[in-house]
């Protein structure tokens, strides 16, 4: 099967995002005070499944977003907030959060990173600002764990690693635990001070990835197998198909193909590839101007009329790709926003992480 994505790529210089990118390519296969965590008891990665109740005896209309990255501070703050001020409204929206190791590491201890097929301190995305830009990140991921949301992996640099062998992909899996894994250690944090550096979260509760540039290969889901994950976010697919299980047990959840705005012209549901077709990757739209608005118009429409079509029919999963960056003036982080707020407070609409969708299809009668 051939399938097409938006290649991204993207540079970290003095801590902001830029983008830039080629055509499609076809593969195969200011910072915040430590975040608190008020009257949150600590949660695993892959919350229990919840019962999804349908009382018009069709199956459960799952929204599932999510985010690559992690490196902006500010969109923690924002997307944690926005969850739980959901939840004070009795609306339950969660998030998947795909880590990128490297935002683990100070750029000053880069070289402790070497990638499968670079230099020692090579990284497409950059690294960590400081040691304090470090423990304030950690503290966004405990927070996140603490209230529900799940953490999966974006592995690290920023690499298209469909050209790698198995022993490649084995190298940056392994990179990428000892990131996540070993903070203090890799940034030289003093014994008394490795709480504030340490995660919430053991190897067993990390089991979803999104590989970076959606770059994938049969050797990849190999080692995904090897690892321990359960399943995978990097394809993509039709808009109303149900998740399946590839032939070594791995599930895989697909980006969408889906209509953008009122045309049938198809569009990737995630956030980039809206801002490469809107702005050709370049951020020309200032809120609240003509051009703003029909950015947002066209992404927000996109989402509803995505979810619409599944709500209204088989009700298969929709899946909405984020990053932790605000192109265009925030306008992709907005029109999502704005979409789960009107969308997951509907009847048998549940908008969870990947990790409960892939419990709820586990526990469903095999055909």
């Amino acid at each position: 099967m051939k399938l097409i994505w938006l290649k991204f790529g993207c540079l970290l210089l003095l801590g902001l995002l830029a983008a830039g990118c080629g055509p499609l390519v076809k593969k195969e296969s200011p910072p915040a005070d430590l975040p608190s965590s008020p009257n949150h008891p600590t949660a695993s990665s892959s919350p229990v499944t919840e019962n999804f109740v349908t009382p018009s005896g069709k199956k459960p209309q799952f929204v599932v977003l999510a985010f690559d990255g992690s490196h902006s501070l500010d969109m923690w703050q924002k997307t944690l907030d926005f969850s739980q001020q959901m939840s004070a409204q009795g609306t339950k929206v969660k998030f998947t959060y795909f880590l990128s190791g490297v935002y683990f590491l100070n750029y000053r201890k880069a070289h402790r990173y070497v990638p499968p097929d670079g230099q020692p301190g090579h990284s497409l995305i950059g690294f960590a600002d400081s040691n304090k830009d470090v423990e304030k990140r950690v503290a966004f991921v405990n927070r996140a764990i603490a209230e529900g949301h799940e953490i999966g992996s974006h592995l690290n640099g920023h690499f298209d690693g469909t050209h790698w062998s198995q022993q490649q992909w084995q190298v940056e899996f392994n990179a990428f635990n000892n990131l996540v894994f070993s903070i203090p250690q890799n940034n030289d944090v003093s014994a008394k001070d490795a709480a504030r550096y340490t995660l919430n979260l053991t190897a067993k509760q990390l089991v979803g990835l999104r590989a970076p540039e959606l770059g994938s290969n049969p050797a990849m889901f190999k080692v995904l197998k090897e690892q321990g994950y359960t399943y995978d976010t990097s394809l993509n697919g039709k808009a109303n198909a149900w998740p399946e299980k590839l032939d070594n047990g791995i599930w895989e959840f697909p980006l969408a193909q889906i209509n953008y705005a009122t045309t049938t012209k198809k569009i990737l549901s995630m956030d980039y590839n809206f801002y490469y077709k809107q702005s050709n990757a370049k951020d020309v739209a200032v809120k609240g101007t003509p051009v703003w608005n029909a950015f947002y118009n066209d992404t927000y429409n996109s989402y509803l009329n995505y979810f619409s079509a599944n709500y209204n029919a088989n009700r298969a999963p929709v899946y909405i790709g984020s990053h932790f960056s605000e192109w265009n003036d925030g306008v992709y982080w907005e029109a999502m926003r704005d979409f789960a707020a009107e969308v997951c407070g509907k009847p048998e609409v549940y908008c969870v992480t990947f990790g409960e969708l892939e419990q709820y299809m586990e526990s469903q009668p095999v055909n």
